[in-house]
C-alpha cells in the first residue's frame, strides 16, 4: 500500500523560491496593479505578509525590493533550504535556454538562478533539472572588459518595460543590475542611493568599461542610469536597450539628433567590494 505524503505546515514557512520563468511583482495585491519588478526562476524571497491566501508581500533577496506576488507563483521553503539556495547557485548566461527532466521542460532567461548547480543539473524544491548552457558561479565571472561588453550586448534591442528584468522586456536599473549581477555585484533598486556608491570619475574621457553613468531631470534628481563601454559610448535602456554616444553634457541620440539625458555623475563601482 502506497504511503501518503506527510502534509507540510505551510503556515509557518516564511521563505520562497520562484519556480516559474518570470514572476510579476506588483505594487499592491492585485493582478491589475503596477508591475514594479519580476522574480526570475530560482530567485528567492522573504515573505513579509500573507493576504487572502492568494497574495504574499515579499522582499527580494538580491536587492531588498518589496512588493506583492501571487502565492501560486512561488514554492515555499524552510529556512535551511532558503539559506542553502542563497549559498550555492549559479546564474544562467543564456538569453533563453531550457531546463528539463523526464517530466517537464522549463525555459529560463539570462540571469536566472540555478540552485545547487553542479555543472550539469540544479534543484528547485523537490525537482531536479538538467541545464547544458553557460553559467556563472555565485561569486560571479572574473571581470574583463570584453566579457563585460559581451554580456551587456546580449540585451541589445530588448524593449523597455517598467519593472521588467528579462531580455524580453527590461527597465534601466534592472538592466544594470542584470549585467553587474553576472560579475557578482548586487545593485540596490534605488537610483539615488546607487549614485552615492563607488568612486567618482571627474571627466567622462577618464571613464572605463564597466563604469556607471547617472543622469538627472531638471530638478537635479537622478532619473536614469547606463553602462559605459569605452570609446565614449554607453549602453542603456531608452525605448529599448541601445548604444549611444556620451560626453560631458550627456547622452546624444543619433536617431533623434539630440541629447536625451543630462549627465549628473559617473561612478566606478566594478573595482570596489562586491555586495554593494
Amino acid at each position: 500500500m502506497r504511503k501518503k505524503k506527510k502534509k507540510i505546515d505551510e503556515k509557518h514557512l516564511f521563505y520562497g523560491v520562484a519556480f516559474l520563468n518570470l514572476v510579476p511583482i506588483r505594487s499592491k495585491p492585485s493582478d491589475g496593479e503596477v508591475l514594479v519588478s519580476q522574480l526570475l526562476f530560482g530567485e528567492t524571497c522573504i515573505i513579509l505578509e500573507k493576504k487572502n491566501k492568494h497574495w504574499f508581500k515579499i522582499q527580494v533577496t538580491t536587492n531588498d525590493l518589496i512588493g506583492w506576488i501571487n502565492s501560486l507563483h512561488i514554492q515555499l521553503l524552510d529556512e535551511a533550504t532558503f539559506v542553502e539556495y542563497n549559498r550555492s547557485y549559479s546564474l544562467s548566461l543564456e538569453v533563453s535556454y531550457p531546463l528539463f527532466n523526464e517530466e517537464m521542460t522549463k525555459t529560463i532567461c539570462i540571469g536566472s538562478r540555478l540552485p545547487k548547480f553542479d555543472g550539469l543539473s540544479c534543484f528547485c524544491k523537490n525537482d531536479k533539472f538538467v541545464f547544458n548552457g553557460q553559467a556563472a558561479p555565485e561569486n560571479g565571472l572574473d571581470f574583463t572588459t570584453e566579457l563585460f561588453k559581451k554580456i551587456a550586448r546580449r540585451y541589445l534591442h530588448t524593449p523597455e518595460l517598467r519593472g521588467g528584468r528579462s531580455p524580453f522586456g527590461i527597465d534601466a536599473i534592472s538592466f544594470v543590475q542584470a549585467v553587474y549581477g553576472c560579475f557578482g555585484y548586487q545593485i540596490k533598486h534605488d537610483l539615488e542611493l546607487q549614485s552615492q556608491v563607488g568612486e567618482s570619475i571627474d571627466f567622462i574621457n577618464l571613464s572605463q568599461e564597466g563604469d556607471l553613468a547617472f543622469f538627472m531631470n531638471d530638478d537635479g534628481l537622478v532619473n536614469h542610469i547606463g553602462l559605459l563601454i569605452g570609446d565614449q559610448k554607453i549602453i542603456h535602456v531608452f525605448g529599448h536597450v541601445r548604444i549611444d554616444s556620451i560626453d560631458h553634457h550627456g547622452i546624444f541620440n543619433y536617431d533623434l539628433h539630440k541629447y536625451t539625458h543630462k549627465l549628473r555623475i559617473t561612478k566606478r563601482v566594478i573595482s570596489a567590494n562586491k555586495g554593494l
